[in-house]
């Protein structure tokens, strides 16, 4: 330092430190320095450990005590008093702790005790801000050795629980998806749902209540105001459908207060209806309504004024066009299915009736509405069967039993107000599996023991619970 013409700020800070002292540097090569002093020592060995706990002479004293336990490492210690060359090439005993080194860089030998062996993993992946695996790894790597650390770091990380809350999963999500059963005739399975516009019409409109028979896929389209009351709800559906159509069977509807109310259910049994409910936010099990939905925004972009406020003026236009054009899963139009014929449309008058038709309670009439049905439904199987082919590839199956325990999304759960949703944990958890909803038409979902003070539903899809790992391997760990 004193030979250069120009020191740095740095350099004449550290020559007026080195003045204050009387020595004499002689460097000793790496092969010759066994007994390694002060200065030559890696700082970084225990060195969290000093600093966060204090803890450096109780730790030293514990790792020279296992080293007595550990067969593998006295087996060690004893070759090195015994002067064994191959072993004093890889391994040092410097003031009793044991060092394995490797390229150049030393590393201390954790003996078995699980005590030592968590502490250890804890510094490289607690204290360093719960990182990966990989991470958690290379840190254990620069600075310890036992034969099994890869092995117990991957456990380690696993099942670290506050990693299992807070990081996000990057696999597949859980839960094969299974189709609706196709129903029998039109007008018996129905699928429900409310639309919300986000804009008021000037008739004081908000939402659009959705009714679509699953067999023949016809759709009635309801404005309502965004207040509107479960008797409300239910005098809609008798003028627009019960009247027109009948009792249905079966209505699949998602989990909105007005299908939860007493009301609701009670007039679903008072008509022989069974109500199926889908577990919250998982639209794909009322796919046929949520399809819907895009299809009724795309086309009201088409029609509407700038200012948006006329949209409950073209539902009717909007469901005309629906019900008039053959929709992709039957390969005929819903009207054909379900009124037995295609209305005229004003192209139909342009042109001439290219095709007979037969009258309606005869048996021509009769035999070609039979092979359309007969049609649909085959249709309609290859459509579910090529669905779910190229759903389920990015799935996968899952395997909760009862009494598991499983983390739950935090976004299936309220939000408290004034917290943000992007810094709250992932999961919340871990909570037991009460029941395996097994029959549930939109794939597994589950029964989970939440605490009573969340007043969520506790019925949960797969896709939306992780597992919960755990081991006895790390009893004390932090």
């Amino acid at each position: 330092m004193r030979t250069q013409s120009v020191l740095s700020d740095a350099l004449k800070r550290w020559i007026e430190l080195i003045e204050q002292y009387d020595f004499e540097p002689q460097y000793i090569k790496g092969e010759y320095n066994r007994i390694a002093d002060a200065l030559s020592r890696r700082l970084d060995f225990l060195g969290a450990l000093i600093t966060e706990f204090g803890l450096a002479d109780n730790i030293t004293r514990s790792l020279v005590e296992a080293y007595h336990d550990d067969p593998l490492m006295v087996e060690i210690i004893r070759r090195l008093e015994a002067k064994d060359k191959a072993t004093s090439a890889e391994f040092e005993l410097v003031d009793g702790l044991l060092f394995l080194e490797k390229a150049g860089n030393k590393r201390l030998c954790v003996p078995n005790r699980e005590s030592l062996r968590s502490l250890f993993l804890g510094e490289c992946h607690d204290a360093t801000r719960h990182f990966g695996y990989k991470k958690t790894a290379t840190n254990l790597l620069q600075q310890f050795w036992w034969p099994t650390m890869m092995r117990d770091a991957k456990l380690y990380v696993e099942t670290c629980q506050v990693c299992q809350r807070d990081k996000p999963r990057t696999q597949a999500p859980l839960g094969l998806l299974k189709s609706l059963p196709i129903p029998e005739r039109p007008s018996e399975n129905l699928s429900m749902d409310f639309m919300d516009t986000l804009v008021t019409s000037q008739s004081g409109m908000r939402h659009i209540f959705v009714i679509v028979d699953r067999f023949s896929k016809y759709a009635r389209l309801i404005a309502m105001p965004k207040t509107a009351k479960t008797e409300y709800v239910i005098r809609l559906f008798k003028e627009n459908w019960v009247r027109d159509f009948g009792l249905p069977k079966s209505i699949v509807s998602d989990q909105d207060v007005r299908f939860t109310s007493e009301l609701w259910k009670a007039a679903a049994a008072e008509q022989g209806t069974q109500q199926q409910m889908t577990p919250g936010n998982h639209p794909e099990a009322n796919g046929q309504a949520e399809q819907l939905n895009r299809a009724v925004q795309h086309l009201l972009r088409h029609y509407i004024n700038p200012n948006q406020v006329d949209w409950d003026e073209k539902l009717a236009l909007i469901t005309s066009l629906y019900n008039n054009v053959v929709h992709s899963a039957t390969g005929v139009s819903p009207n054909s299915l379900l009124l037995t014929f295609k209305p005229r449309l004003p192209l139909d008058f342009l042109l001439h009736e290219n095709q007979p038709t037969a009258a309606p309670c005869t048996l021509e009439f009769a035999y070609h509405y039979e092979r359309l049905m007969q049609q649909a439904v085959e249709q309609m199987r290859r459509a579910h069967a090529a669905m779910i082919e190229s759903e389920n590839k990015h799935r996968r199956p899952s395997t909760f039993q009862v009494g598991d325990r499983v983390w739950v999304k935090s976004s299936e759960l309220g939000q408290e107000h004034g917290i943000s949703r992007k810094l709250m944990p992932q999961y919340f958890g871990p909570w037991e599996v009460l029941d395996i909803i097994g029959d549930n038409p939109d794939g597994p979902s589950y029964v989970i023991q939440i605490p009573g003070h969340l007043r969520t539903y506790p019925a949960f899809h797969a896709s939306k619970l992780a597992p919960f790992r755990e081991t006895d391997q790390f009893p004390s760990c932090r």
